[in-house]
């Protein structure tokens, strides 16, 4: 059977064809068949109704009926002819294609209209006689023609017979050759696949099966094989391979371990130089190198600054080639493209005609890896060896990664000073800010009140002599004031649950140092502020007190707090009042006031005024629910 495709699919889609074709031209031919002995029939019974006709044509002229009732039979007899002639497809009706058949049908049609049609039509009207020796031979002759029509169709309906016979037979050999194909192109491949599944689990690993010509049992088949050879192959090396896991497992777990120790350890250092002395601390023991280094890179300057090293030579340690990154083996190494993470530095491939400072101090290899964070290079390690290292290739990875662990120390040892140094700078301000106009402006009055007491002084103006120096004593108690606040807002630190004590404390000093009444009211039961939030809080209350004490001369002042989904904080004097719109074109001058905005901003709160001339002021700080600190 070469001439069969090798797929399967191939080869059930060509004998479905097949087989469909077959039975298609079958159906279509016994179809064929049935439609012909059905329009055969029904020539058969108009050509019989033709006889009748005929006798009674020959009995109604008898009878002597009215021509017209004849006339009217003769044009039904005409018909009937014609239909035969013609045929009907949609009946169906017609004669068979028979040339017998068509001479029966010339010869019947040419009698009728030639001698029998005329003498029926003179015999109706009494011109002429009715010659019934002429009426029977012509009757004769359409017996003649239906015998021929059921000759042909007896014919026809034997080959139906015959067509049906053989349908039935092809349906049963179909079916024996389905049978017998699907045993040798299924059943039998899939009973060696199953074979070879139970010798599988009867344990004998490795069994191979037939592979079978069609292709996708022969997939089958090969997979089915190389399954078998992996597995008596794995189970033939079982305690190599075991082995081997553990062999791998132990590596992963060193090198975890070596990670979490170095990243445990180095994220306590708090400088660069510590983090580095440590990192080799731990190299060292690691690998059998004879010393070691890290260096930082400073691509500004083109160098290389010795950050830390263990059992480097002196040589080496201030060797002003180890400080410049294109005239060092190791800058070599950062300042090209595809920086590699080991470099060789072998006698025999060297192309330098003098040795390098590295050789002259003993060592014939180096390992250099690059020290990074975020694609961004940091510095590198050098690793010094006197003999050559064939390093394993986890030893060399776990060195890549404990690299960039320190990289990240190191990184976050940069952030954390810069967070210092932000911090501290952050302190001076808020001692500048702190400095603002109010001790300023008394500085000023001061330094004129001297001028004026020096002048009456020279004068002998004694009056004016005193009041220069009643003015003096009240700048110097008003400075005196305004140091003692800035001091004891520099003292202040509170934590979460001491905001309502030191809002009282606050509260209080101020009545005593003005006398002014002051009332506390608290409503809500929100979630506690932050830390960060409650200090800011307090520096702002402290400085619109302050402003009270300065400029308002109230004589009530009300502080209220609202502790809901927001959290409103607002003081309330009954003093002079001021117009806003004018604090707010000379609000560059009013430090105090950018202090306050200042503040607010820095814990994303919103600061409103609010102010009538001669009858109130309204401080309101509101810090949104989304900034609420809940933790």
């Amino acid at each position: 059977m070469t001439f069969l495709p090798p797929s399967l699919s191939a080869r059930l889609k060509w004998l479905t064809v097949l087989w469909v074709l077959l039975a298609l031209a079958s159906i279509v031919f016994t179809l064929v068949l049935s439609w012909r002995l059905e329009g055969s029939a029904a020539a058969i019974n108009d050509a019989g109704s033709l006889r009748m006709q005929t006798y009674r044509l020959g009995l109604m002229i008898d009878e002597n009926h009215a021509a017209v009732e004849i006339e009217a039979r003769l044009a039904e007899f005409d018909q009937t002819m014609q239909l035969l002639r013609r045929g009907d497809a949609q009946r169906p009706l017609f004669l068979p294609d028979e040339p017998q058949i068509a001479v029966h049908m010339a010869v019947l049609e040419n009698q009728w209209q030639q001698s029998i049609r005329p003498m029926l039509q003179a015999a109706s009207l009494g011109e002429g006689l009715l010659y019934e020796a002429a009426l029977h031979d012509f009757v004769a002759h359409i017996d003649t023609l239906v015998r021929a029509v059921e000759e042909v169709n007896a014919r026809h309906t034997t080959w139906l017979r015959l067509f049906q016979t053989a349908l039935m037979t092809m349906v049963l050999a179909g079916a024996a050759v389905m049978v017998v194909v699907l045993y040798l192109w299924v059943i039998r491949p899939l009973d060696d696949l199953q074979t070879g599944v139970a010798a599988i689990h009867a344990g004998r690993l490795g069994v191979q099966v037939p592979v079978d010509k069609l292709r996708e049992f022969a997939q089958l088949d090969e997979g089915f094989n190389q399954m078998s050879r992996r597995l008596h192959e794995l189970y033939s090396h079982l305690e190599h391979e075991v082995a081997e896991k553990t062999r791998d497992l132990a590596e992963k777990n060193f090198t975890l371990t070596t990670l979490y120790a170095f990243s445990r350890q180095l994220n306590q250092t708090q400088t660069e130089a510590g983090a580095s002395t440590l990192f080799l601390e731990k190299i060292m023991r690691l690998v059998p190198a004879k010393a070691c280094s890290i260096r930082l890179l400073d691509f500004r300057r083109d160098s290389m600054d010795l950050i830390a090293h263990q059992g480097l030579p002196e040589s080496l340690q201030n060797a002003e080639a180890c400080q410049h990154l294109e005239e060092c083996f190791c800058g070599q190494a950062v300042l090209e493209s595809d920086w590699k993470p080991i470099r060789f530095m072998d006698p025999k491939t060297r192309v330098e005609p003098d040795p390098t400072l590295c050789e002259k101090s003993g060592f014939v290899e180096l390992r250099v890896f690059k020290i990074s964070h975020k694609q961004q290079d940091l510095g590198l390690l050098t690793l010094y060896f006197e003999h050559k290292y064939p390093a394993p290739a986890y030893t060399t990875d776990l060195l890549e990664s404990l690299c960039n662990l320190l990289g990240l120390v190191l990184t976050n040892i940069r952030l954390a000073e810069e967070s210092r140094q932000l911090a501290v700078l952050q302190e001076r301000n808020l001692m500048v800010q702190g400095l603002h106009d109010s001790i300023a402006q008394s500085l000023t009055f001061l330094n004129l009140q001297v001028q004026m007491l020096t002048s009456a002084l020279a004068k002998g103006d004694e009056a004016r002599t005193e009041q220069s120096l009643q003015f003096i004593r009240e700048g110097v108690q008003e400075s005196y004031e305004d140091v003692r606040e800035l001091l004891l807002n520099f003292r202040t630190k509170i934590s979460r649950r001491e905001f309502a004590d030191a809002v009282q404390t606050l509260v209080s000093r101020f009545e005593q140092q003005t006398g002014v009444k002051t009332r506390v009211s608290w409503q809500g039961n929100g979630p506690d502020l932050s830390s960060e939030q409650q200090l800011q809080f307090i520096f702002i209350l402290q400085e619109s007190l302050s402003n009270i004490r300065k400029h308002a001369q109230a004589e009530r002042v009300e502080v209220a707090f609202d502790n809901e989904k927001d959290f409103v904080m607002s003081i309330t004097d009954n003093g002079c009042g001021f117009v806003v719109a004018d604090l707010v074109h000379l609000s560059d001058s009013h430090v105090g006031l950018n202090i306050m905005q200042e503040r607010a901003l820095r814990i994303h709160a919103r600061l409103e005024m609010d102010s009538v001339p001669h009858e109130y002021t309204q401080i309101k700080l509101t810090l949104p629910h989304e900034e609420r600190n809940l933790l």
